[in-house]
């Protein structure tokens, strides 16, 4: 007798089996293939990078490598399965069943054995940086959060596919069997897809760019409108101090005092050092920007400094308080700073949504600031420099750019009297040609670029090979530390290693290391995200570095060793906050 209630309709009864159908090809037993590329996928997603990673970013890391394994390897095993059955080959079941058995058995011991592996080579890695120690229950949430992951994304992967599965089957039945139906159906569907996303990006950017720009014209707590007339938005500046944005009114708010250029100077001859900047809203381009920039620069006075330095902000417009600070000390304030804003958003939302805008910046602020420069009698002129850091230094680069379009080392030495250049872009021109062109033997980390002649890589890694040739002026520093991500990921760690991985190996690079297809490049973004992670001397985090880069590039008559490394224990006593 059935048990079934007769009250239910004939109809509703078939709709819930159907149902009940469609939950249980959802939880089907997992490809063989599947499962065997996943737990390879795993176990490289748990290798050490550049940066330590905690467990919810392992995690998730991990989940995505296994999905995408797992894909990969059911399609291989898809296609097997479709060759065995043309050659009437059929694997036998107990065989299949001892495959199962002993696959089951290899993730076990992968998950196990990967997890405590995982935290040995983070915890090795955090030690040498200065990094707490993960404890002992992360490698218990990293497995329970990887696991929740993956059927998630198992579970979406699965919907998306019976999806597609139905989307064929209607377009058939709608174009009568046509053979072409499912492709059109296909590419219709593609279409929607790909005009979807555009839109999306737009709303996307438009939120962006809302929310960074009401954040823009805030200012962070104790920042107050300057007096002094050497700096911009004071009651004397051509710039009004609303117009400045955050991030501008924090940098000339922030000018180092006479009394903090004393407390490190003494009694050496000391003036007020000047800083210029020029927001969004100082003016509607680009070009009127560092025109304004300019004039700014000569009513402060910046002309009659001993250096100027050109200076290409982050995408936000963040001005590196470290840098500037170490650049005014080393020169007791006869220094002139003058940098343009060109974007309210984070450096890694302007890469995609406004490409090349560091560059335009760049090219414009210097080619403006250099005109007036060139136009003062020769024994008058300061120093010209240039600064940048992370995106700033597309900026810096684009201005030298050769006749075939790139960045050009001999361009960049004529018309400048030194550049510090710091965490530049994997991508920039520059620095792709100095790397490409080192001399056989120099590591990626700490290229030698024609005997060192005019261009040079500061490291940071005690056991960094030092240069014999003689350094030319003007000189040009990349400061670089081996472990920081931006300028050694590239998209083509997806399918070759990373030179970063070869021997030897960079200061709090680990030595567990290793590259493996699709995978890396995956941890790679974790790399990204993270690089600001790491305390002062590993990752993106460059903090009294740039003590040692401005030393390095412009060093005052009659500098030293020993000056460089009192400044850099006076700069470590100031609190400064990387974040961009």
């Amino acid at each position: 007798m059935s048990t079934e209630p007769h009250h239910i309709p004939h109809k509703e009864r078939v709709l819930s089996k159907g149902f009940a159908g469609r939950l249980r090809r959802l939880a089907r037993p997992l490809s063989l293939g599947g499962s065997l590329v996943a737990v390879v996928f795993w176990w490289y997603s748990l290798m050490p990078t550049l940066i330590p990673r905690p467990w919810p970013m392992q995690a998730g890391l991990s989940a995505v490598c296994v999905i995408v394994g797992y894909a990969i390897g059911a399609l291989i095993g898809w296609g097997f399965r479709a060759s065995s059955r043309r050659w009437g080959w059929h694997p036998r079941r107990r065989w299949r069943l001892w495959l199962w058995a002993g696959l089951g058995a290899v993730w076990l011991v992968a998950v196990a054995g990967g997890a405590l592996a995982w935290t040995q080579w983070q915890n090795v890695q955090r030690d040498v940086m200065g990094m707490p120690r993960l404890d002992l229950a992360a490698p218990a949430l990293m497995i329970g959060g990887a696991a929740l992951a993956v059927i998630l994304l198992l579970l979406v992967g699965r919907l998306l596919r019976r999806a597609l599965g139905a989307l064929v089957r209607y377009s058939r039945r709608v174009g009568r069997g046509h053979p072409a139906a499912p492709a059109v159906a296909l590419a219709g569907m593609a279409l929607v897809v790909l005009v979807c996303g555009m839109l999306a990006f737009e709303g996307l950017t438009r939120l962006a760019t809302w929310h960074y720009g009401a954040e823009n014209d805030s200012s962070e707590a104790g920042i107050a409108q300057p007096r002094s007339p050497e700096v911009s938005g004071s009651p004397d500046s051509l710039v009004p101090w609303s117009s400045l944005g955050r991030q501008g009114r924090t940098f000339v708010s922030e000018t180092t005092t006479p009394a903090e250029l004393a407390a490190f100077n003494g009694d050496a001859p000391l003036v007020s050092p000047v800083r210029v900047y020029a927001g969004i809203k100082s003016a509607d381009t680009l070009e009127a920007r560092a025109s304004l920039a300019v004039r700014e620069l000569e009513r402060a006075g910046g002309f009659d400094r001993a250096v100027i330095a050109v200076w290409i902000p982050t995408g936000t417009g963040w001005m590196i308080s470290e840098s500037a600070d170490a650049l005014e000390q080393l020169y007791g304030g006869n220094s002139a700073i003058v940098g343009i804003q060109y974007s309210v958003l984070p450096s890694l939302f302007t890469v995609f949504m406004k490409p090349g805008e560091a560059a335009k910046a760049g090219t414009a602020l210097f080619n403006a600031v250099e005109q007036r420069w060139s136009e003062l009698p020769e024994d008058q002129r300061p120093k010209l420099l240039l600064f940048g850091k992370s995106l700033g230094t597309e900026g810096v680069e684009a201005p030298f750019a050769a006749s075939d379009g790139r960045s050009s080392v001999g361009n960049l030495v004529a018309r400048t009297d030194g550049a510090l250049i710091v965490g530049a872009t994997y991508v920039n021109p520059l620095l792709t040609q100095l790397t490409r062109e080192r001399e056989p033997g120099s590591p990626v980390w700490a290229p030698v670029f024609d005997q060192g002649r005019s261009v040079r890589f500061v490291s940071g890694d005690p056991h960094q090979h030092a240069i014999d040739s003689p350094w030319l002026e003007p000189r040009i520093v990349y400061l670089q530390h081996p472990s920081d991500p931006v300028p050694y990921w590239g998209i083509d760690a997806i399918w070759k290693p990373p030179e970063w991985l070869d021997a030897p190996r960079g200061y709090g690079v680990p030595a567990e290391a290793t590259w493996f297809p699709i995978v890396t490049a995956i941890l790679a973004v974790s790399d990204q995200i993270d690089q600001l992670s790491p305390p002062d001397g590993f990752g993106h985090n460059y903090g009294t570095d740039y003590v040692q880069g401005w030393s390095t590039v412009v060093p005052p008559t009659g500098w030293t060793a020993a000056d460089t490394r009192r400044l850099e224990e006076y700069l470590a006593h100031h609190e400064y906050d990387e974040l961009e």
